[in-house]
């Protein structure tokens, strides 16, 4: 399958706010305004480009299916 920029960008958006997710129901914390804080401008973009940078390897190297 082929994917769009903006759905690999889904995608990393997707993963962040779940890796964020994660970490606040360790932390017991119910707001997320701090990882809306955290997570903006610079920090957001290098980590939404290691993500998608992760992603186009991944279907690169997917097996194609049967």
């Amino acid at each position: 399958m082929k994917y769009t920029e903006d759905q690999i960008k889904t995608i990393a958006e997707n993963a962040l706010n779940a890796a964020c997710l994660s970490i606040q129901n360790e932390l017991g914390q119910t707001d997320g305004g701090i990882a809306g804080i955290y997570f903006s401008g610079i920090r957001e973009d290098a980590i939404l480009s290691i993500l998608s940078g992760y992603i186009h390897t991944e279907i690169n190297f997917a097996k194609p299916k049967e």
